[in-house]
């Protein structure tokens, strides 16, 4: 058994409404609610910070991103598909009926393995993985992802943030999409932290768009934090429908 559930924070001042939000999900139950009542103050006042926000300059920004924002960003560039033990969106064996394991997809910046289901892994000449999923038991099966992360790296957020003569700290990613053709990414995301001489300065930019070429925003990743954390509330789609449930950080 597993739940997903979200805190959902709107806020006006005259005309203007802004909103955030956090997804939470585990393998459990109502147990989940413990760890959302202690959130919501600060999601509360997250909102409320949103109201003083403005629209951000476009360029190219150094950046450090929260945990939600690295896992949207896995989830997109390489993503779509990798098994992790005891996560919401972890199985035994696929709907397909092949065994579940671990796919280490990227290692120390090389192309390991890709995804596949027992159709697509025919096609290819290769092992079937056990990442055939769908939405119910009238759906079709495609080759999707479970749960999506960055293996741990040695730094602090303190180091990341000193480091940053001028950039910012994006947090509250909302949806992303990718175009597997050409390597493209877009992610959006709802807040932008304003660090300037390595300090926050207390100004916030909103939404956010980022987007680029999956290979040169990889290749430009410089630190990484020590914690990894797999949560969330959510849901991988196709367009408008084949929605399954994930999990990333």
């Amino acid at each position: 058994m597993w739940m997903t559930s979200s805190i959902n924070v709107m806020c006006s001042a005259g005309d203007e409404v802004k909103s955030t939000f956090k997804g939470y999900s585990n393998l459990g139950g109502a147990e989940i609610l413990s760890s959302m009542e202690k959130d919501i103050e600060n999601i509360a006042k997250s909102a409320l910070e949103l109201l003083d926000s403005t629209q951000i300059t476009p360029g190219e920004y150094d950046c450090i991103c929260t945990p939600e924002v690295t896992g949207m960003i896995a989830h997109e560039a390489f993503g779509h598909g990798a098994n992790s033990y005891k996560q919401v969106a972890s199985y035994f064996f696929d709907d397909k009926g092949t065994i579940a394991h671990d796919t280490l997809i990227i290692d120390k910046g090389i192309l390991k393995q890709g995804i596949c289901d027992i159709q697509s892994a025919m096609h290819l000449n290769t092992k079937a993985i056990g990442n055939g999923r769908r939405q119910g038991f009238d759906r079709k099966a495609y080759t999707r992802m479970t749960n999506t992360f960055f293996e741990p790296g040695n730094d602090k957020l303190e180091d990341m943030i000193a480091s940053i003569s001028y950039g910012f700290l994006l947090e509250n990613a909302t949806s992303g999409m990718e175009d597997p053709k050409n390597w493209g990414i877009q992610c959006m995301v709802n807040v932008a932290r304003e660090i300037k001489d390595g300090k926050l300065t207390g100004k916030i930019f909103s939404p956010i768009v980022l987007t680029g070429y999956v290979p040169d925003l990889l290749k430009s990743i410089s630190m990484v934090s020590s914690e990894v954390k797999l949560e969330g509330g959510g849901f991988c789609g196709k367009g408008y429908k084949e929605w399954v449930k994930v999990s990333y950080k």
